[in-house]
């Protein structure tokens, strides 16, 4: 499971989207994968449409493609957990907007001092306040001795923070074997270059195997995570695509495909 940490305020306008948009476009640029999420309090269909049609008739799950768009549409009452399992793919991070019931890591965002106060007594796990309050160095003094611990921090290093998380997590699932299959020769090797900057988690071999494995004449081919995601999700799709009688694919955990080229 990726880092997730959500951008919260107890008001409007505070410049939650703001931030996600900064750190999308900053993380992105430096090949990070980012997944965002955002709580809405409409209902995204609007009655009347065609799409909205389908779902009022009873179906359980609403697929729109657009020529740039894929939208999944499921009528449910959702949690935050119910959004992290439907995401597609396997990011570094997960950024949300909103749900600051949640038990998450939490980002504030805050005009003044006073509704940094009321947030504090309402909101959990607020890891760092930012927005127009983090301004004014006399407001940043006063609330670090509101909230001991919480840092109050503009974009700049929100960025810096949410980075240091990442590698973090990355360092916490490296799996020390010392398998020698990567170019840094050891697990120590790897994290180093990692905390550098000059290598990321999918450069570690041994932890990515597990997912998806390509042999040519039984030699392994290192994969990274992409491509091991890639395989693993053409294999499923095909494999749902088929006829398997008694079989519950839910509950298979492996899928072995050999390929004889001399034939």
């Amino acid at each position: 499971m990726a880092p997730i940490i959500c951008i919260v305020s107890l008001s409007r306008s505070r410049g939650k989207t703001s931030l996600i948009e900064f750190l999308i476009k900053r993380l992105s640029a430096k090949g990070f994968k980012i997944a965002s999420i955002k709580h809405a309090t409409e209902p995204f269909d609007t009655p009347g449409k065609d799409s909205w049609r389908h779902l009022e008739a009873g179906s359980m799950e609403l697929t729109c493609i657009t020529p740039q768009e894929l939208i999944t549409i499921r009528r449910m009452k959702a949690s935050l957990d119910d959004g992290v399992d439907s995401l597609h793919l396997d990011p570094d991070l997960i950024l949300v907007e909103g749900f600051k019931k949640s038990d998450k890591p939490k980002i504030l965002c805050a005009e003044t001092i006073e509704e940094v106060e009321e947030a504090l007594k309402r909101i959990s796990k607020i890891i760092a306040i930012t927005g127009k309050v983090a301004e004014d160095e006399e407001a940043r003094k006063t609330i670090s001795s509101i909230g001991p611990g919480v840092k109050v921090l503009g974009f700049e290093e929100i960025l810096g923070l949410i980075e240091d998380l990442i590698v973090t997590d990355w360092l916490k699932k490296i799996p020390n074997l010392d398998c020698g299959k990567c170019r840094y020769g050891s697990c120590k090797a790897l994290a180093e270059a990692i905390r550098r900057g000059e290598a990321r988690l999918e450069d570690c071999v041994s932890l990515l195997e597990p997912m998806a494995r390509l042999t040519l004449n039984d030699e392994i081919v290192p994969l990274s995570r992409w491509p091991q995601t890639l395989l693993r999700e053409l294999i499923l799709g095909f494999t749902r695509s088929l006829k398997l009688g008694d079989i519950n694919l839910e509950k298979v955990k492996r899928i072995r495909v050999e390929i004889d080229l001399s034939r």
